[in-house]
This record gives structure tokens, sequence and C-alpha cells, in this order.
């Protein structure tokens, strides 16, 4: 089957134009459907309700890819409410930013609110360490990152594991809460 890439951005200009879509600091977003063949409807616009939605599941090798400011989201099933900026994205979902990459089975960006979401097999890896949870709730006001169910916190030293753990990003710190068990090896001489 000829593929053919299918991008389309979409900029501030554009969805001003609808009267609804406010980014924070009149940034620009976009919007990219690639390898979708030429011949496949993958994504609508719906400009009364200011919903772009897509749906690439069924394409080998196509994907969706939404980027806000220094964001990048992807996934193979999309939804961007651009009057508040939510994003929702399953199948596939990764968040990257800076040193910083969420995966998930769904990815849940609350843009007004400035929170995220996450579900279902989810790993953050950063410079530090690499978390598994099975769900992610993240505050950008405070830079707070609550993991919970099945969490485990490798680093290169150890390993944590329990069932909620808070990150105060800023501080560097980690927070336990109930039962949570710990191994750290000597780096040096590998000994636990």
């Amino acid at each position: 089957m000829n593929r053919k890439i299918v991008t389309l951005m979409v900029v501030v200009a554009l969805l001003v134009t609808s009267g609804r879509f406010a980014l924070a600091q009149s940034q620009v977003g976009t919007l990219e459907i690639t390898g979708v063949p030429t011949d496949v409807a993958a994504g609508r616009y719906d400009r009364e309700a200011g919903v772009f939605s897509a749906d690439v599941r069924e394409i080998d090798g196509a994907s969706i890819t939404v980027k806000l400011e220094d964001v990048e989201i992807t996934g193979k099933t999309m939804e961007w409410r651009t009057d508040d900026n939510y994003l929702f994205f399953t199948v596939d979902a990764r968040l990257t930013q800076d040193d910083f990459e969420l995966t998930a089975d769904q990815v849940e960006y609350f843009g007004e609110d400035k929170n995220l979401k996450a579900e279902g097999r989810v790993v953050v890896t950063t410079e530090d360490a690499t978390v598994y949870a099975d769900h992610l709730d993240y505050d950008e006001e405070t830079d707070e990152a609550l993991f919970t169910g099945n969490v485990r916190v490798v680093f290169s030293d150890g390993v944590l594991e329990g069932e909620r753990f808070l990150m105060l990003l800023e501080k560097s710190e980690l927070q336990f809460f109930g039962s949570f068990q710990g191994e750290f090896t000597d780096e040096e001489n590998g000994e636990q």
C-alpha cells in the first residue's frame, strides 16, 4: 500500500480565528499525523466544539504527535480540546520534555490546570532514575509527582518499591507512604 506522510500543522493564528484557543504566552502548538495513506481519514476537527480527534491504531507505522511549548506527546489515538488545552492520548502514549520521558497506556494533560495524569504501565525515565507505576498524577504548579500502585523506583545504586511515592522534583526528594522496601548497592564494590 502506498503511504504518504500526512502532516497537519496547527498554529495559534488558525485557531484564534475560531475564537477558541488560548495557549500560555501565545505559544504555537502543532498537530502531526504521519504514516497515513492519502485515501484514509485518520483525524478530524470539530471547529464548533474546538476538538481535534484522531485514531491511527489500525495503520502500521502511523502516529499522532502534538507539540506544545517544550512538550511533545505521541500516541495512536488522541483528543485535543483547544478551549481548555486538554489532551488525551492512548495506545503507545509517550510524553517527552527535555531530559524527561513518560510512557503509559494513556496520558491526559490538563493544560489549563497544569496537571498531567498517566494510567497503566507508567514508566518515567529521567537522568537520575526510572520509575514504574500503575498511576501518575503530576502537578506542574507544585512540581510534585505522585506515583501509586506497584511503584518501583530504580536508581543506579538501588531500588525502592511500594504502593505510593511522592516525588518533590524541585527538591530532588522522595516521600514514601505506607509500607515500602529498598535495596541499595555500594557502587564501588558492587556489594549490597
